[in-house]
């Protein structure tokens, strides 16, 4: 059984949600760029930062131009 999360103080869970709204902004932001075309999919693996290491791979294809959701989408 896994250990239960302790409890965070409000300064952590502040520092936690701070953190948490700039890597979705993060995200938003390269997202956005792969799909107008401003940035290449090599470009953004390239990166190496946590925002992009944490992305879906899903994500990614679905905002390659071209791409989209339909062509990317695969049940498995």
């Amino acid at each position: 059984m896994p250990a239960p999360i302790p409890p965070l103080t409000p300064e952590q869970r502040a520092e936690a949600l701070a953190k948490a709204a700039r890597v979705r902004k993060e995200r938003a932001e390269m997202l956005a760029a792969l799909k107008a075309g401003r940035v290449s999919l090599l470009d953004v693996l390239d990166r190496g930062d946590e925002t992009a290491r944490q992305t879906r791979v899903l994500s990614l294809l679905q905002a390659i131009p071209g791409i989209g959701t339909a062509t990317s989408y695969c049940p498995s």
